[in-house]
C-alpha cells in the first residue's frame, strides 16, 4: 500500500548515451524542504542500467522539464543531489 508521503521521483540513468530518467518511489524526510529517501523495495537491476542514486539513497530533488513526448514537455521532481546527514 502507498504511504501518505510516497510520491514518484526521477533517477538519471548514466551511460546511456543520451539523458533519460527512471521513475521510482520515494518517500518524504520529515519537514526537510524537497528532501526524498530512494525506497529499497525499487526494482534496480545493475546489470542492465546505472542509476545515479542507488535504492536508499537520501536525496535533493528539484523541479525539471523532461521530454518523453516532445510535444508534451511535463515537469518532474529529479534527484539531484545526495542529502547527508539526515534523519
Amino acid at each position: 500500500m502507498k504511504s501518505q508521503h510516497e510520491i514518484i521521483i526521477y533517477i538519471q540513468l548514466l551511460n546511456e548515451g543520451t539523458d533519460c530518467y527512471r521513475p521510482v518511489r520515494a518517500v518524504k524526510l520529515g519537514n526537510i524542504e524537497n528532501a526524498y529517501k530512494i525506497l529499497e523495495d525499487n526494482i534496480y537491476d545493475r546489470e542492465d542500467e546505472e542509476w545515479e542514486f542507488e535504492p536508499g539513497t537520501n536525496v535533493y530533488v528539484e523541479e525539471k522539464t523532461l521530454f518523453g513526448d516532445p510535444s508534451k514537455p511535463e515537469k518532474r521532481l529529479v534527484a539531484k543531489r545526495v542529502k547527508k546527514n539526515l534523519l
